[in-house]
């Protein structure tokens, strides 16, 4: 059996369980209190303190794409990534471009931006029993506030941010023209990276307008939840 350490806010961890899902892959999952990590209660999970965390027959993988690299070698069928090797390679480009890119965005809009932050707060404080709603209020937006910062997206003005966010949303539908899926003939990686990233960024009103823009992408949403749901049904 394998078994996912999760964050449940955490976009990462939607990644990794829409693909066990896909997979029909039985899974186990363990809600990691964040209060725990820095303490060190889950060292022996993740040495980096990273999560979610996949662990199956005695083995860690805590990165999400190494997550599902190890799950594509252990559970071929079906497959997560295409059988071209230019397309395999554009798949993992886009996955790492919403892993590495959309992931800034989620977390300013959804997580700097106090205005959004009320929508999702009650799911962070599932994580992070007894710190009382305000004081965890405080505290994600100051440690998100000064991450993004140091990242360099949170050093941009309101406007041009919401600018990218847009610009990014065409970009995608642009992908989506005249295809079901981001690569290829069926659903993979991709899909998936992007599909989460998206999910944590709809907590922001911002991406909300974004969307009523595009032509595809309500589509292919969808598509991607009844292949691949969140939770397994």
């Amino acid at each position: 059996m394998i078994t996912l350490y999760q964050f449940a806010t955490s976009p990462f961890t939607e990644k990794v369980r829409r693909a066990l899902v896909y997979k029909g892959i039985p899974f186990e999952v363990v809600d990691v209190v964040r209060a725990d990590v820095p303490q060190g209660k889950y060292l022996d999970i993740s040495a980096t303190g990273k999560f979610p965390a996949l662990v199956h027959e005695g083995k860690s993988i805590w990165d999400s794409t190494d997550m599902l690299e190890y799950l594509e070698a252990a559970f071929p069928t079906p497959s997560l990534y295409p059988a071209d090797p230019r397309e395999a390679g554009l798949a993992h480009a886009i996955e790492e471009w919403a892993d590495e890119s959309l992931y800034f965005y989620e977390m300013t809009a959804r997580l700097s931006w106090e205005h959004n932050l009320e929508r999702g707060l009650d799911e962070f404080s599932k994580t992070m029993p007894g710190v009382p709603r305000e004081a965890l209020r405080t505290n994600i937006l100051t440690a998100v506030t000064a991450l993004v910062k140091t990242q360099g997206l949170g050093r941009k003005p309101y406007e041009q941010i919401v600018a990218d966010i847009n610009r990014h949303f065409r970009s995608l539908d642009k992908m989506l023209h005249g295809r079901d899926w981001l690569v290829g003939d069926s659903l993979s990686a991709a899909d998936l990276a992007v599909i989460a990233q998206l999910n944590a960024l709809f907590y922001a009103d911002e991406a909300h307008v974004a969307l009523e823009q595009t032509t595809h992408i309500k589509a292919w949403l969808a598509r991607v939840d009844a292949v691949a749901p969140r939770t397994a049904k």
